[in-house]
């Protein structure tokens, strides 16, 4: 073969579609990705696999090349507002920026500004570069590379908002009085220069007043009014109940080969919070924009859990000694009562990704269904459109509401529900592309640690056995039922739980485990352990282990 693959590297490879009666099927080489057991590769086979268009055609960078250098100008000049960017520290694109400013004719009140990359001024409607970004429907972000849906030199270029640049935005002025309740919103086109960008930590770090950061009072003037005015928001918030999950998410540490030196838990930081608001109000100020124009438009639309999920909610939670009571129609409020529970229980965050699953999934739709987690009538996507093409087409309509353009494109619901569910489908094609990338790595990282032991606790049961998550790295993997010896075993799913027929012994989800890693494969993403421990108590059927590491209690003994 003209590729030349050697033993041990992971190829694409085409079967020939003449099937033979006797012997194997001659395959084609496509394409050679490297040595099998390179960590890199977790995010190109995840690409591959999941079918996510990976290259620009020529004639696409060409176009975005032009468009880039049209004129920034827009009808508003806004550079003298004080706008910070927050973001992750390895963010590849700025989408966004804020400032918050007393308002002088409202005491206690302020006005927030929030001011978001103007990208279709850029991108314009059925161009190729257009239809490439419909295609795409979102950017994918992998820990050691992302697959942007526009360009880089406009993603990552022109229409990032970075530091000390005059960018075009497309920014909304929110009026809140002392009690955080809008007052009033307006929308501009104009060009902003963001005074700051700093990563989530540094913000945070600033607020708490470490002397450590450089230029803290510079920062301190920008970040202490965002603050105030988040803290007001804060109590509105709240009166909505929106549902408050804690979902522990793992950071991945690459080094520049590509290697994993190690994988931490991210920490939630109040700038985290701070920002999340201030989207949230900048997305229903559109909707709400939107809405009173009568114009056809992509709601996010997030939908109460089924009947059925709720019930096997109930029952998982009963299983952990916690009530869901509930009415007939679930609130965000039920669910919240339901986690404070659970933290009192030191199962927090496993009810919290139980609750998860147990959500409807999120789409976008011409009909508007309100959103459920944000306990939000309703809602759209206004604030990222470097990398969600739902957020450019809601700048269209503003663009046409505003009349900042002629001609604009004109969509009617028909055409829109097509849309939408397309990048729905996106959407979730890029979610399941990272998290395989993330299970990939993970498994690269836990391979050098076959027959080590780690503590973890139960977070599904089914007929094939045991679903674990290890508590130090967030891993998930598989106790095979095979595996816990000569006994049969028979699920329980009233109880959420897996009784053996003979010993009687029950195994419950959110229990503490002892396990040995057995298998880890890097390129399946897929681990495999032996149960070591339940609940403290050794399992004979399994041999134990004279070493046991110190363990940090997590869950109340049952």
């Amino acid at each position: 073969n003209k590729l030349d693959a050697q033993d041990g590297e992971l190829v694409e490879a085409k079967v020939d579609t003449a099937v033979r009666k006797h012997g194997t099927q001659n395959v084609d080489l496509v394409r050679r990705f490297g040595n099998s057991s390179k960590a890199k590769l977790a995010s190109l086979i995840a690409i591959h696999e999941h079918g996510i268009p990976n290259d620009f055609s020529t004639d696409i960078l060409k176009e975005a090349e032009l468009r880039s250098k049209i004129p920034i100008s827009n009808p508003s000049d806004l550079t003298h507002l004080p706008f910070i960017s927050i973001d992750p520290s390895d963010a590849r694109d700025h989408d966004d920026a804020i400032c918050a400013i007393k308002d002088k004719n409202n005491p206690g009140g302020f006005i927030i500004w929030v001011a978001i990359a103007d990208v279709a001024k850029y991108v314009i409607p059925k161009s190729e570069l257009d239809l490439e970004s419909l295609n795409r429907g979102n950017s994918t972000y992998f820990p050691d590379l992302v697959v942007p849906m526009i360009p880089d030199i406009l993603s990552g270029n022109v229409c990032s908002l970075k530091q000390g640049t005059i960018r075009a935005a497309l920014a909304v002025k929110i009026v809140i009085n002392k009690q955080g309740r809008k007052l009033s919103h307006s929308f501009f086109r104009g060009v902003i220069k963001n005074r700051q960008a700093v990563s989530y930590e540094i913000a945070q770090k600033t607020l708490d007043n470490d002397k450590k950061i450089k230029k803290l009072d510079d920062l301190k003037v920008l970040m202490q009014p965002l603050y105030q005015a988040y803290k007001l928001l804060e109590n509105q918030s709240h009166k909505r109940h929106p549902l408050e999950l804690e979902l522990i998410e793992q950071e991945i540490l690459l080094d520049q080969e590509g290697e994993v030196m190690s994988i931490n838990s991210k920490q939630r930081l109040v700038t985290h919070k701070l920002v999340e608001e201030f989207m949230i109000l900048a997305n229903v100020c559109a909707a709400e924009t939107i809405q009173k124009s009568k114009l056809a438009f992509l709601y996010r639309v997030h939908e109460s859990p089924t009947p059925e999920k709720i019930l096997n909610l109930r029952t998982i939670a009963k299983s952990l000694n916690i009530d869901l009571n509930t009415s007939k129609n679930i609130r965000g409020e039920d669910l919240n009562s339901l986690l404070k529970k659970s933290k009192e229980e030191n199962c927090g965050d496993l009810v919290s990704m139980i609750i998860l699953r147990s959500m409807s999934q999120a789409h976008y739709n011409p009909q508007n269904e309100g959103h459920f987690g944000l306990s939000l009538p309703c809602y759209t996507h206004f604030t990222s459109p470097i990398r969600r093409y739902s957020d450019i087409l809601i700048h269209r309509v503003l663009i046409q509401i505003h009349k900042w353009e002629e001609n604009p494109i004109i969509m009617k619901s028909p055409e829109l529900s097509k849309i939408g569910e397309h990048l729905s489908r996106t959407e979730r094609r890029s979610m399941l592309a990272e998290r395989d990338a993330k299970d990939r790595y993970l498994a690269t990282f836990l391979k050098n640690r076959l027959g080590e032991e780690f503590f973890a606790h139960i977070n599904g049961i089914s007929r094939a056995g045991i679903f674990v998550r290890l508590d130090q790295t967030g891993a998930d993997g598989l106790i095979p039922i095979s595996s816990l010896g000569d006994d049969t075993y028979s699920l329980d799913t009233g109880k959420s739980r897996l009784v053996g027929r003979v010993s009687r012994t029950v195994f419950n989800i959110g229990a503490n485990v002892l396990v040995k890693l057995r298998e880890a494969n890097p390129i399946s993403g897929g681990l495999i352990f032996n149960l070591i421990e339940y609940e403290n108590r050794p399992l004979k059927i399994l041999g134990n282990s004279k070493k046991r590491p110190k363990r940090k209690t997590r869950y109340k003994k049952k």
